[in-house]
């Protein structure tokens, strides 16, 4: 296995040694050494919701691609192609996650030893740490954020086109800001109960909403593909017979017969079971498939309201 890895970064290498070789002799001469002169600012963006935010910014002003472009995809897992090689090695920015979700970015970057791509990391906006959770495109705050800061870096690559960039990011802003205000009114009402999740994939928005996640190990455990113990089944098969939870958590994305037995378990028991998805579904705006999922909450509350 060590081999075929170690065979294709050989390959990955000799294509950006290629591509930078053509890069500077196009250059020589030129008035300016920036990559997108006389063109648009290029963009690689790991995941799908990034990539969102980068083309509403850019407009008609950048090339926008997304590495990660299906919900099938497993962003942890990928092993880019010399097709991603040969992206990044062009691109004036590249948009990762960070905090290892999407580390063979990193690996690809720093393959481009003589490029300049300017790499704006998720994890280190948010001032996260690697080991903490993941999933920041959740927290409700993250997106606007990441808008932010992606108006400064592409005014900088073009700063006659700033004041462009600023009105389509306030517009993209606009969109967004509906979720931490949801997720105010949510946290209202959560009157800080206890929930369980099959994986810590929407922890980050439960938190803002004012929920307290009760099966953390389980959850980390489902997440790493192994098995929880006995003691964490026990525990969570308790909270739900118990109703000691105000609803269930489900990623539809990665079934176990673990997480298929509580989620039997919590309908026997009539808890909720909110569904929610990892990756971006097909057709859907960052903004629509993160509603869809508060939504679920908010119908939660209002059953519990009127009982």
């Amino acid at each position: 296995m060590k081999r075929a890895k170690d065979s294709w970064w050989h390959r990955i290498l000799a294509v950006l040694a290629v591509l930078v070789v053509g890069v500077t002799l196009s250059g020589c001469g030129a008035a300016t050494t920036t990559k997108h002169a006389n063109d648009q600012i290029r963009v690689v963006a790991t995941l799908g919701f990034y990539g969102e935010a980068a083309k509403a910014i850019l407009g008609d002003r950048g090339q926008v691609t997304t590495v990660i472009n299906s919900p099938s995809i497993d962003a942890e897992s990928y092993e880019p192609d010399i097709k991603t090689a040969k992206l990044v090695a062009k691109a004036d920015v590249v948009v990762e996650n960070g905090l290892g979700y999407d580390s063979w970015m990193d690996r690809v970057v720093a393959a481009n030893k003589a490029g300049d791509t300017k790499k704006l990391v998720i994890g280190d906006l948010m001032n996260e740490q690697t080991g903490d959770n993941p999933h920041l495109w959740t927290d409700p705050t993250t997106m606007t954020k990441v808008t932010r800061q992606l108006v400064t870096q592409f005014s900088k690559l073009e700063p006659q086109h700033a004041a462009d960039f600023k009105r389509r990011g306030a517009a993209y802003e606009r969109q967004l800001a509906v979720l931490p205000q949801m997720a105010q009114r949510l946290s209202k009402g959560s009157r800080h109960q206890q929930v369980a999740v099959s994986e810590p994939v929407f922890d980050l928005a439960l938190k803002a909403m004012g929920y307290r996640v009760s099966d953390r190990h389980f959850a980390q455990s489902i997440e790493e593909d192994s098995d929880p113990t006995p003691a964490d089944i026990t525990q969570l098969q308790d909270q739900i017979k118990h109703r000691r939870i105000a609803f269930f958590v489900e990623n539809t994305q990665n079934t176990s017969k673990n997480v298929t037995a509580m989620v039997n378990l919590a309908k026997q028991y009539h808890i909720p079971v909110v569904k929610v998805t990892e990756t971006m579904p097909v057709h859907q705006t960052y903004r629509t498939w993160m509603l869809k999922q508060y939504q679920q909450v908010q119908r939660i509350q209002a059953k519990e309201g009127q009982s």
